[in-house]
């Protein structure tokens, strides 16, 4: 045992898991690529690809196989990550590394029901939710390591900053989960103009029924999460992470204009994956740095002795 652990005293854990974090993301645009290149099916049975473990090669198997082929990776280094954290890791990093575990395992089951289920709405939808998380749990883990291994001195913040950031928790994986359900269910242009609907009343929500109500919601949901990064970006009175969440949702929210302007061509498809992908980070980012600094005294010290002197 401690030969394996001197074997590995030069492993840095922070910079495996931000390594993996960035990989993920890069995953998540890989399986976009599958999904508007209409390569869903083109390995029509799971694990295996036509009953191979490395199948004839065309354009179409090359995207779904490929993306297997780049989860399978990513899934070793999350092992071998793990036995990392095993060795010498906190408690609280093993912690995290478990529930990222158990996402990834999600994810894998998630990704055979996929393909077996014939791209079903639910399975794409959920498919794209659990990566994200997968992937957000990896940068976690990457800002715990690095918070271990390094001060993490951070400027006090008050209780209001972290109240106004607290629906970004629960807005971005709802607004996921919608455009998850907007591609499952080819739902990208039933609203084919902006801001507007398209509609003879030119509404923005004409309805919240069928398939137009999904987008409608979807474009809803967009409207608050945009409106929420700005006041965070507001309230937490300049801080890089604040305002990266902001910039963050507006560029996706741009990209998403795009795609329904331009008719979704791939290229903004795939930035509108990464643009999702990029939101999530950044509210992570921005709850890490809420939660890590420590709160702000409503008043200085000795302010009340001095309000009380004559």
């Amino acid at each position: 045992m401690s030969r394996l652990v001197n074997a590995t005293a030069n492993v840095r854990e922070d910079l495996v898991a931000a390594g993996l974090a960035v990989a993920t993301f890069g995953l998540l645009v890989v399986g976009a690529s599958v999904r508007v290149n209409g390569a869903g099916l083109a390995c029509p049975d799971w694990p295996l690809c036509f009953g191979q473990v490395v199948p004839p090669i065309d354009v179409q198997v090359g995207f779904e196989f490929g993306h297997r082929v780049l989860a399978g990776v990513i899934s070793l280094g999350f092992l071998g990550l793990g036995g990392l954290l095993l060795l010498r890791g906190s408690r609280a990093a093993r912690a995290v590394w478990g529930v990222a575990a158990a996402a990834l395992v999600a994810q894998i089951v998630l990704g055979g029901l996929t393909v077996l289920h014939l791209l079903a709405e639910w399975t794409v939808a959920s498919h794209l939710l659990t990566g994200n998380t997968f992937c957000s749990l990896l940068l976690v883990l990457a800002l715990l390591l690095r918070s271990e291994r390094f001060a993490d001195d951070r400027a006090p913040v008050t209780l209001a900053m972290r109240a106004v950031a607290a629906p970004l928790v629960v807005l971005v994986p709802l607004q996921l989960l919608l455009g998850g359900f907007v591609a499952g269910s080819h739902a990208g242009l039933v609203c084919p103009a902006f801001p507007g609907c398209g509609t003879a009343d030119g509404a923005w929500f004409p309805t919240f029924s069928g398939l137009l109500g999904l987008q409608v919601t979807h474009r809803l949901v967009a409207w608050v999460l945009l409106g929420t990064a700005a006041l965070t970006a507001i309230v937490a009175r300049g801080r890089r992470p604040a305002l990266a969440v902001f910039g963050a949702v507006l560029l996706q929210a741009s990209i998403g204009v795009a795609n329904v302007l331009l008719r979704l061509p791939v290229e903004v498809t795939l930035l509108h994956t990464a643009g999702a992908a990029l939101v999530a980070w950044t509210t992570v980012w921005t709850h890490w740095d809420l939660w890590r600094a420590p709160v702000a005294a409503s008043a200085p010290e000795g302010a009340a002795s001095v309000a009380g002197s004559p």
